[in-house]
């Protein structure tokens, strides 16, 4: 009985799924081919550029976005749904933006992907869990709040695994993400859609989010830009855990995108205005530093090719001496450093509260459902 009502909410989110790509195929279409060419080739600065110009209106830029995430979504399954009711926002703000008074925010009109575990109010918030995929948040996140109050446009959510404890990207439900550049791959996890999706185009940017790599992972796997904050530093109040760990071990939203620019401006967004210590008291009240992060100043950064628990493969330890060459010869001090024995403690310890109950809370979760 309990597998015959999954398999029809199953059924039920497909299906709502299948009818927004349909739709949203047919509003691609609608852009002319000439704003179409010209959109597709700007990079984040450019498009928020001809944004703030009027050169391209947030209509014109959402369904450009439509399309090309539903050729990524077709390429790697990274989709959960296209958001119908992003095309009625860009409308509003471009109509808001006929007036000559209207201060177009900083990120007027830039779609925006989400994963489909971050809050977004309206839409379905299942974790990648038939028993949890009629949870309907009331609100969004306040990342994703902040992000709309500088004028972003949630356009789509993206593919999770089940329960967002894994770094592959497959759930009963939406099925399997693969690598965008090769379907035997995966493309990562547990923000593999947003990684998948972003890699293959499909978005410039999107909020995935990160407890031990679940940005950082997909992001390497799939080849796009990717940043996990320090924990304090954005809201933990409407993340759900998959396991029993906060405050000690304690996730957070941060930023997917094609380029680091992107990240910075996410950035520059979600730490304004103290709006998220506003929102939420136990997020640390600090802005964006704008005096540390300037063109022209130096730092000094420790790096390290291996923290001896795991030993890196020869191409991350490549990556990582290549990084530090090309800080040198920006002038940056690059500083080598051991971690001693800390990573192997830091695991030990990380097991031991995941594991704390015994994996009860994770087996409840897991009771009656397909994860494949």
């Amino acid at each position: 009985q309990i597998q015959s009502v999954y398999a029809a909410r199953i059924k039920v989110a497909v299906r709502e799924r299948e009818e927004s790509i349909e739709w949203a195929k047919e509003q691609a279409k609608l852009v002319s081919d000439e704003d179409r060419e010209r959109i597709e080739v700007m990079d984040f600065r450019q498009i928020r550029e001809a944004l703030q110009s009027g050169e391209v209106t947030a209509e014109s830029a959402v369904r450009v976005y439509y399309g090309l995430a539903v050729k990524a979504h077709e390429k790697t399954n990274c989709l959960v749904k296209i958001i119908k009711e992003s095309l009625n926002e860009a409308r509003e703000m471009d109509e808001k933006a006929k007036d000559l008074s209207y201060k177009k925010p900083r990120l007027f009109g830039i779609p925006l992907s989400v994963k489909e575990s971050t809050e977004l109010a309206g839409h379905r918030n299942s974790w990648g869990l038939a028993k949890f995929i009629d949870v309907i948040p009331k609100e969004d996140s306040y990342q994703v709040m902040k992000l709309r109050m500088d004028g972003m446009i949630p356009f789509c959510q993206t593919n999770i695994p089940a329960t967002c404890i894994s770094y592959s990207c497959s759930n009963g439900i939406y099925g399997t993400v693969c690598n965008p550049h090769s379907s035997s791959r995966t493309s990562g996890g547990s923000s593999g859609g947003e990684a998948a999706l972003i890699a293959s185009a499909g978005s410039l940017c999107g909020i995935g989010s990160d407890l031990g790599g679940s940005i950082r992972l997909p992001a390497a796997y799939s080849g796009c830009c990717g940043f996990k904050p320090s924990a304090t530093r954005c809201s933990l109040l409407q993340i759900r855990e998959s396991i029993p760990m906060m405050p000690i071990l304690t996730p957070v939203e941060g930023p997917l995108a094609q380029d680091p620019n992107a990240l910075v401006e996410i950035m520059r967004s979600m730490w304004s205005y103290h709006f998220l210590s506003n929102a939420d008291p136990f997020t640390v009240p600090v802005d964006f530093r704008e005096d540390l992060f300037k063109e022209g100043r130096t730092y000094r950064i420790g790096y390290f090719t291996s923290d001896g628990y795991i030993e890196s493969l020869p191409g991350n330890q490549r990556v990582v001496v290549e990084a530090v060459e090309l800080l040198r010869s920006k002038g940056h001090e690059l500083v080598p450093f051991s971690l001693d024995d800390i990573a192997t403690e830091t695991a030990r310890g990380t097991y031991a509260i995941i594991f704390a109950d015994e994996g009860a809370k994770v087996l409840e979760r897991l009771k009656d459902v397909s994860i494949t």
